[in-house]
């Protein structure tokens, strides 16, 4: 009996504990149903709000931008109607305009053409912005133009038929392409074969054998920020932005180190010059004088320091120069007058360089590399020049005279340089006195009918 109730109270117990657990089992699904019901339900309502609040805002906009035209007074805009007949008539017409295009440009029509051929790939305009840009031809010419001329942006826009800021972009395309383009190929100090007929042609002009160029400082005259216009003052008060360069007998450029200030000092402009470490470590090709070997050398001003491979004059600056030596600078001088003549036909044939550059002040090694660049293409070309171009610049050399690097109060120098430039001095006064010694009375001619 006793059994029987224990299991019957045992069943009832599992049949409890079977309901329970059901119970909790039918409690977490009418949990989940219910979160799932939710979730679809927020659903519904966040898409069904956003599609009303893009309604609301279509329609709302529409409202406003009605009302907003209608209380807005309307005017005609003003456009400046610009002509370039005048590039048009020079560059596109039938007429042969050969005379004009020099007179403006300082060139001829192939070498033109050549620019053009050579930077196209770098300044043609993009395929989509073809009918608002400037084709190469004409940015070519713009380019030109301004630098020829240095005229204002303003004045040059007008001449081509276009805005100030267009010429600007213009110059600015031109600069980079030509010297992406041409620098490598139109300067570079000359190999060994090379170096070797430039010396033979400065010896012809000044008795002085090895000498492979000369080198000179020019200074170009800019606009500075007030804050920086302290830094740029050279020796005679006026703002300037140096360019050295190395030069050889037919005027053309061979290296070049420009961007210093004007304030900057000749020895310091070398050292960080590339020509420094060139002739610092390269091997030059050498002549024995008076059975002592002589390397190449450049020649150049007292304001550089004397070096084996850099030679100036000899300056009174502790005892007076003797006879000799006022020979030697004598025939030192008709080396060193190829780099003035070079910054002389430079600076005629481009006008901007004549007055201060209207230009950002670090885009202006652009320019200068760009005209010196050009300047060599135009010699090689055998480009004529006109003296009348020299006779032009009298007003912008007395504006801002060139510091003289003749004169100085101390220089550095080195022992080796001495012995070189002594070595040198003594071939010429060699060559002096044997031109001296000769009678020239005992010479008999074959033609001579007395003898």
């Amino acid at each position: 009996m006793e059994d029987d109730e224990e299991m019957k109270r045992i069943a009832i117990q599992t049949t409890f504990s079977a309901y329970a657990a059901k119970q909790v089992e039918l409690a977490k699904q009418y949990e989940t149903n219910r979160k799932k019901r939710c979730k679809i339900f927020l659903q519904r309502l966040r898409y069904q709000l956003k599609r009303n609040g893009e309604q609301h805002q279509k329609e709302w906009s529409e409202i406003l931008q009605e009302q907003l035209l209608d209380s807005v007074p309307t005017r005609k805009f003003w456009k400046l109607n610009r002509s370039d007949q005048w590039y048009r008539n020079l560059f596109e017409g039938e007429e042969d305009n050969a005379d004009q295009l020099f007179e403006n440009f300082r060139l001829d029509r192939p070498t033109y053409d050549m620019l053009v051929e050579a930077l196209n790939p770098d300044m043609a305009p993009h395929p989509l912005l073809i009918s608002q840009s400037c084709s190469t031809e004409k940015k070519v010419a713009v380019a030109l133009y301004k630098l020829i001329s240095g005229s204002d942006y303003a004045s040059v826009g007008d001449q081509f038929g276009v805005h100030k800021a267009t010429v600007k972009n213009c110059l600015f395309q031109f600069c980079k392409a030509l010297v992406k383009n041409f620098m490598d190929a139109e300067i570079a100090l000359p190999l060994t074969d090379e170096a070797m007929e430039i010396s033979s042609a400065f010896e012809e002009k000044c008795d002085l054998p090895m000498v492979m160029g000369a080198l000179g400082l020019l200074h170009i005259p800019i606009t500075p920020s007030g804050a920086e216009s302290k830094n740029y003052l050279n020796s005679k008060k006026w703002a300037s932005i140096t360019l050295q360069a190395v030069v050889d007998h037919n005027h053309l450029f061979r290296h070049i180190t420009c961007g210093h200030t004007g304030c900057t000092e000749e020895s310091a402009v070398l050292t960080d010059s590339g020509l420094y470490q060139h002739f610092e470590n390269a091997e030059m090709p050498a002549q024995m004088i008076n059975g002592n070997p002589v390397q190449g050398y450049i020649v150049t001003e007292p304001t550089y320091p004397l070096l084996p491979w850099l030679i100036h004059d000899y300056t009174p600056l502790n005892n007076p120069i003797t006879t000799e030596e006022q020979t030697f600078n004598d025939h030192l001088a008709k080396a060193k007058a190829a780099v003035d003549q070079a910054f002389t036909r430079l600076r005629a044939r481009f006008g901007i360089l004549q007055r201060k550059i209207d230009i950002d002040i670090n885009f202006v090694p652009q320019i200068l590399l760009t005209c010196c660049i050009l300047h060599n293409i135009l010699e090689k070309r055998k480009m004529k020049f006109e003296d009348e171009w020299i006779e032009q610049m009298t007003a912008a050399d007395q504006k801002y005279p060139q510091p003289d690097g003749s004169i100085v109060t101390n220089y550095t120098t080195s022992v080796e340089g001495e012995t070189v430039r002594d070595q040198l001095k003594d071939h010429v006064q060699s060559k002096y006195m044997l031109f001296r010694s000769i009678d020239y009375s005992q010479v008999y001619f074959i033609n001579d009918p007395n003898h």
